[in-house]
């Protein structure tokens, strides 16, 4: 009875350990994701992949969409507006490997090349 209960805590451990050794390479995903995606009209993202046996999905919905600050036009001798093209996102990620679900939320930032 004794080994058992250090068999299942070894294996709820192992399971940690995995999730938690994907967690970076997942997050870069994520992030190279939304900044490819996030260039459109788009309010919100989603994706579901496999990275080394764990599945995760992520939604991304848009928090702000903005623009650079006014800057100074020599030409004309006024502040201008620089168009729109900042969007902070609100990711939920979920990650699950083998009936463990580990959830994380952070927040992301996409712009245009325009």
């Amino acid at each position: 009875m004794i080994y058992s209960g250090a068999f299942l805590s070894s294996e709820k451990a192992n399971k940690h350990i995995k999730i938690a050794a994907v967690l970076p390479s997942v997050l870069a995903a994520v992030k190279s994701e939304i900044q490819q995606q996030g260039n459109g009209n788009e309010l919100a993202l989603s994706q579901t992949n496999n990275a080394w046996d764990v599945t995760y999905e992520w939604q991304a919905s848009l928090l702000k969409h903005k623009a650079a600050q006014p800057i100074f036009d020599t030409d004309t001798g006024k502040m201008t507006d620089p168009p729109q093209k900042f969007k902070l996102w609100m990711v939920e990620l979920t990650l699950e490997y083998s009936g463990l679900t580990k959830n994380y939320h952070f927040n992301e930032l996409s712009w245009n090349d325009d």
